[in-house]
């Protein structure tokens, strides 16, 4: 009995270290993110955390208080803008990228500002193989086509060789501030032939196309971080579409005195003019 009784001591003792090593490892799994590799802590999927909004800059409110480094927390991939409107915001892979009025990319430290940029950490739901030669166009049409719902946030990253692809970038503004569709009477538009690189972007539904785009917002950047900015159009020879469903969003409001008195006129036709309309 006294030796049955020792054993079974000896094996409850083991169970208890087994249980407590288990959890250590499983605590550690999930610190470290097994898988993951670039070893980014997931820690919310597809959520998407913006900060200002779309109705704010066109009115011309070109600073805010968010730092690159706040935006960091919230997400790996993102877009944006820098306080006077200092060039196109590409957040990708957890290191923020500018592009300036002439195309050229600059990575920046995590003290700069943002007036409005949209990030998340992205985790596709579905890829789409693209095969052949298509548009923007094309490309919009068919997404939309297989998409769940019309009344869903998505996050789009395309990466792929492109044919052709038109971007475009603002040049620094100077106080006192004009509005939006002032400002981009002095943009750098840009066509370039057989780059590869990444789009990435978001597609808003129609009921918070106040707060952000409700058509493709697509930002881009070439593989080896030379060029990039606002996506007007393009021609994808191959590559694939990268869709993640948001199921979460948050809004970050600014605290400063320009965003609390602004009135907010919200003219879509202001912003279908900016974008030089729907391709």
């Amino acid at each position: 009995k006294s030796l049955k009784s020792n054993l079974l001591k000896k094996q409850s003792t083991i169970m208890k270290a087994i249980g407590f090593y288990s959890l250590i490892i499983s605590f550690m799994i999930c610190l470290f993110g097994c898988g993951n590799k670039n070893n980014l802590i997931v820690l919310k999927p597809n959520s998407v955390f913006q900060y200002s909004t779309l109705s704010s800059l066109l009115e011309g409110i070109y600073d805010g208080e968010m730092t690159v480094g706040e935006l960091k927390k919230h997400g790996n991939y993102g877009i944006g803008t820098f306080n006077a409107l200092d060039g196109e915001m590409v957040l990708y892979e957890g290191e923020c990228y500018k592009v300036t009025s002439d195309s050229k990319v600059i990575k920046v430290d995590d003290s700069e500002k943002t007036p409005f940029a949209a990030v998340c950490t992205f985790v596709p739901d579905t890829i789409i193989k693209i095969g052949h030669p298509v548009n923007l166009k094309e490309i919009k049409h068919y997404i939309d086509s297989i998409m769940p719902s019309g009344n869903l946030l998505y996050a789009y990253k395309i990466s792929g060789s492109f044919d052709s692809i038109v971007i475009r970038s603002v040049p620094k503004q100077q106080k006192p501030y004009v509005r939006l569709i002032e400002a981009y009477k002095a943009q750098g538009v840009y066509t370039f032939a057989h780059l590869d690189g990444i789009l990435f972007g978001y597609k808003f539904p129609k009921y918070l196309k106040d707060v952000n785009m409700d058509d493709y917002h697509l930002h881009f950047l070439t593989n080896d971080k030379s060029k990039g900015g606002h996506l007007l159009n393009c021609r994808i020879l191959n590559g694939e579409v990268a869709v993640a469903y948001i199921r979460n969003f948050q809004l970050q409001l600014p605290g400063n005195n320009y965003f609390k008195t602004t009135a907010f006129i919200n003219s879509k036709s202001e912003l279908l003019k900016i974008e030089g309309g729907k391709n």
